[in-house]
């Protein structure tokens, strides 16, 4: 399953800084897309990091750490994700 966390940049730079090169979730972080869209008028700059389910849950813990206020986003793309 591919779940997109679609993050505020703060947020994904806060993660950023504490990935490891080493991490099981460098590669998709340091892949993420930028994006910049409108949505109704409503600007979104951030990042989406596309990964499976296991990262997406070790991104959840190292947020929960680092930047909570981000943790919701990324527990509703797990949820998203596991929607049929």
């Amino acid at each position: 399953m591919e779940i997109f966390i679609k993050l505020a940049p703060r947020y994904y730079d806060q993660l950023r800084k504490r990935i490891s090169s080493d991490s099981p979730v460098f590669e998709c972080i340091e892949c993420a897309t930028r994006i910049d869209h409108s949505v109704d008028g409503v600007l979104f700059e951030g990042y989406s990091i596309a990964c499976d389910e296991n990262q997406a849950r070790i991104i959840l813990e190292i947020a929960q750490q680092c930047c909570p206020d981000a943790t919701t986003s990324i527990e509703q793309a797990i949820r998203l994700a596991r929607q049929p």
